[in-house]
């Protein structure tokens, strides 16, 4: 073997990386995503009057639950489907807009000192949702 080339990733039981180890944690992901899609809707339903009085943010957090929701169906498809390469990439490119808009989120409600543990809370659930997206995606 090369000295250059690299031996294929092994996991930790000993056997090589396969869609077998990537499986778990897609469904993994999939329980992250559905916290993250709760956590949104029940913000959501408890503020209806956001919808009338702060429009722009209201839309905000459909977006947010709205790519929660697809995110969640994904992994769910990943993980109880075969995997290709185009719906890891998406999963992967969903999971880090997520964590971006969560993580943006959260430094908005830091800045005004508003918000209180709930955006931090989602910060580190759309995190840990990156995480595995990426995990699963090198698996």
């Amino acid at each position: 073997m090369d000295a250059n080339r690299s031996a294929p990733p092994v996991a930790a039981v000993g056997g090589p990386l396969d869609a077998r180890t990537s499986r778990p944690l897609y469904w993994w992901l999939t329980g992250v995503s559905v916290v993250g899609s709760v956590d949104v809707a029940q913000f959501l339903v408890t503020n209806p009057a956001m919808l009338g009085s702060s429009p722009g943010r209201a839309a905000g957090s459909v977006l947010g639950l709205v790519l929660w929701l697809l995110l969640t169906a994904l992994a769910a498809r990943a993980a109880s489907r075969s995997r290709s390469r185009r719906l890891d990439r998406t999963i992967l490119a969903l999971a880090g807009l997520v964590a971006a808009g969560s993580l943006g989120l959260t430094a908005v409600h830091a800045a005004a000192h508003v918000g209180g543990l709930r955006p931090a809370l989602g910060a580190v659930i759309s995190l840990v949702a990156l995480g595995l997206a990426i995990s699963a995606r090198g698996a």
